[in-house]
């Protein structure tokens, strides 16, 4: 019984040191070390998954701080999530100042936690205009998802118009969801379009191309065939 034990244990501990990168944790740090600031941010996602290296939000935190005090966006919004999770300690004050950071050098995903926060009241009081400044920079930054959600938000509030641009700008940066919904809204002639089954179609087409099959056959529809 005790020479199993024995075996099982040498078996769990070969596939523990496989699973850890030695290689790769080593080429971050000592690049880290000589300045390079994206692989200090490597190294401190490394750390903060536990991708390679044993889990180690203390040794995460710090990498993404010094990446993140040399301007590196990036690892101000990764700085700002482990303070809003308590993976650093929660704080509120210290995630929104990662964020702040992160959103100044225009990193999409740091503008639009600082939305959430203002939108939901999240260690600041509720602040919508606010919410709309910090979603519409992370959605002219690229982040479909912020411009989604504006065009839902702009509908809450009936102006139907500016709810399309910001559909038109989520379809453009590959939302499915937002194509869909342009493709439903110009084919039903809904509030802030007119209708049009040659946008329809062109919407359709997008959500088609990006994977969503009932589109495909909407579009099908339409054409005719």
């Amino acid at each position: 019984m005790k020479q199993i034990v024995l075996v099982m244990s040498m078996l769990i501990l070969t596939i523990t040191l496989n699973a850890l990168d030695f290689e790769r944790e080593s080429r971050y740090q000592n690049e880290c070390d000589e300045g390079n600031l994206h692989s200090c941010l490597l190294l401190g996602a490394m750390y903060h998954t536990g991708d390679g290296v044993s889990q180690n939000f203390s040794h995460a935190r710090k990498l993404y701080a010094k990446a993140c005090e040399g301007d590196l966006a990036e690892a101000c919004s990764h700085l700002g999530f482990m303070y809003e999770s308590g993976h650093a300690g929660l704080s509120f004050e210290k995630a929104i100042d990662a964020y702040e950071k992160a959103c100044g050098l225009n990193d999409a995903e740091g503008c639009a936690s600082l939305g959430r926060f203002y939108e939901n009241g999240k260690g600041v009081e509720i602040d919508m205009d606010e919410a709309v400044a910090y979603y519409n920079k992370a959605c002219e930054n690229g982040d479909g998802m912020s411009c989604e959600h504006l065009a839902l938000m702009y509908e809450d509030i009936n102006d139907y118009m500016t709810a399309v641009e910001y559909y038109e700008k989520a379809c453009d940066l590959h939302g499915v969801d937002a194509c869909v919904t342009l493709g439903v809204m110009y084919y039903n002639g809904s509030q802030g379009t007119t209708q049009d089954e040659q946008k329809a179609l062109e919407f359709f087409q997008k959500a088609c191309a990006l994977g969503d099959e009932k589109s495909c056959q909407n579009s099908t529809i339409i054409k005719g065939f």
